[in-house]
């Protein structure tokens, strides 16, 4: 008899291919980044903010309902809009598509882009989570773990992209979808759905654009050293770079340094795709003094004060990504 058994015996497992290797990685990724301390606080924040968002949103669409609960609970029981709502309803019902559809344009805009909004949130969830992306894996060469298990370069990449991709849908884009469901499935009449669907596509289109430069980017950062604390203070670093230079920039449209802040480029993008500029002229057009009113006010201001070249914001963004897969395909290199 043998001593070693030489036989063949032949494997019935399931065979996993490519892709389910890079949704390990994602999973992974995920993972540690929900396992940072004050993650999950970052994440329950930024769905609870779509929470009070869907419930003003629904308040706005009962206020368009005569006699209803709530309506009368707003203006009689807390005395708001009560002689400006019986106006509103009627006005509302004749011009749903300023009443509705750029009501929610304009909330959208500042949910998803402005100082306090989710992308604000989901900034800080990046900046928790850099040095869990590729940092951690330089420091303690798990990158040769991976190559050994037959993933490439770029099958590790994408793997942690998607990764980036599945966080900021937690604090970014999951939120802002819910708060528009929340907002249309509460509306008094299924007319909200098709008045607030251009809302929702520019958010879509924002948000996703987003989260593609603002991964590529974290990813990039995270490559630069096997550091935790200077990942961190790199990220930390180029948002203080943003805002310095994005207010430097205010007040002269020809100033081009500002463009060099990414952050003021994504507003660049977001106004281009929101197109907020155009439902101020039509409602100055239509409304004379209507937009020289409060927060509508504000922002016009900006929009008249500040540089409003798409172009070159988008060739900077671009730029920046560029940098980004530059430093992963020089950094991220398995031995």
């Amino acid at each position: 008899m043998a001593l070693i058994d030489s036989s063949y015996t032949h494997r019935d497992g399931e065979t996993r291919g490519i892709g389910y290797r890079r949704w390990v990685i994602a999973q992974a990724t995920l993972t540690a980044c929900l396992k940072v301390k004050g993650m999950r606080w970052v994440v329950w924040t930024c769905w609870i903010y779509a929470l009070l968002q869907g419930v003003f949103l629904f308040g706005f669409g009962q206020l368009m309902v005569e006699n209803s609960a709530v309506s009368d609970f707003i203006t009689e029981d807390l005395d708001l809009f009560k002689s400006f709502a019986p106006m509103f309803r009627e006005w509302a019902a004749d011009n749903p598509r300023i009443a509705i559809g750029m009501t929610y344009n304009m909330f959208f805009y500042l949910f998803t882009g402005a100082i306090v909004s989710s992308l604000t949130l989901s900034l800080v969830a990046l900046g928790m989570a850099i040095p869990r992306l590729i940092t951690s894996d330089l420091s303690s060469r798990a990158i040769t773990i991976y190559s050994s298990k037959a993933v490439s370069r770029f099958d590790y990449c994408l793997g942690k992209f998607a990764g980036v991709l599945l966080l900021l849908t937690l604090t970014w884009l999951g939120p802002t979808l819910a708060t528009w469901m929340m907002g249309n499935l509460m509306a008094p009449e299924v007319s909200f759905f098709w008045h607030t669907a251009p809302a929702l596509l520019h958010s879509v289109a924002f948000v996703g654009l987003g989260m593609v430069i603002l991964g590529l980017m974290a990813l990039g950062i995270s490559a630069m050293t096997s550091s935790p604390r200077m990942a961190t203070a790199h990220w930390v670093g180029l948002l203080l770079m943003g805002v310095v230079l994005s207010g430097i920039g205010m007040g002269s449209k020809n100033y081009w340094l500002q463009y060099l802040s990414f952050w003021f480029d994504l507003e660049l993008l977001q106004r281009s795709i929101f197109d907020i500029g155009g439902d101020f002229k039509e409602l100055g057009d239509k409304y004379p003094g209507f937009t020289e009113m409060g927060l509508i006010k504000t922002i016009k201001t900006r929009l008249a004060l500040t540089a409003e070249n798409v172009s070159a914001a988008l060739a900077c963004l671009s730029f920046l990504c560029a940098g980004a897969l530059v430093i992963l395909y020089k950094k991220v290199k398995p031995e």
